[in-house]
């Protein structure tokens, strides 16, 4: 057993209750990290009519490669969504750079005429969303629309 803390619980006690409050605002959290509102990709749906979309495993696999590949040749593109994640399942693909978090990233999508099509499709209904940084320190995105 732990030694007692200066409160007298235990000390791994003690720890846990200083990382519980942190536990419960993520918990809080909507779907990518954030309240949902117009910020988030089902907040800026539900704004415009449509169906919140859920988080796949699969496509977040797909978009944290394709964003860790354009990470590391340091270029934004689609390079491979037509011959390896389009058959894997994805049906609409949006790639940014130079945001810091997912927020930035939305606003940037939904400022953008193609980007903002895709995220409203209303036959998708699942996504995936990540990003990677290059040496260079650019931050690259990428966010997978599937059905």
């Amino acid at each position: 057993m732990a030694a007692p803390s200066r409160t007298g619980a235990p000390a791994s006690m003690s720890h846990a209750l200083k990382i519980l409050p942190v536990l419960l605002i993520l918990a809080g959290c909507g779907t990518l990290g954030m309240p949902e509102d117009a910020t988030s990709l089902n907040g800026f749906r539900a704004s415009h009519g449509r169906a919140p979309l859920s988080s796949d495993a699969a496509l977040t696999a797909m978009a944290q490669t394709h964003a860790g590949d354009m990470a590391r040749r340091d270029v934004l593109d689609h390079a491979g969504f037509k011959e390896q994640r389009g058959p894997m399942g994805a049906r609409a693909e949006n790639v940014a750079y130079g945001c810091a978090d997912s927020p930035c990233v939305i606003k940037q999508w939904v400022n953008s005429s193609g980007h903002r099509a895709n995220m409203l499709l209303p036959s998708v209904t699942k996504y995936g969303l990540a990003s990677a940084v290059s040496k260079s320190g650019k931050r690259y995105w990428a966010l997978e629309l599937g059905e």
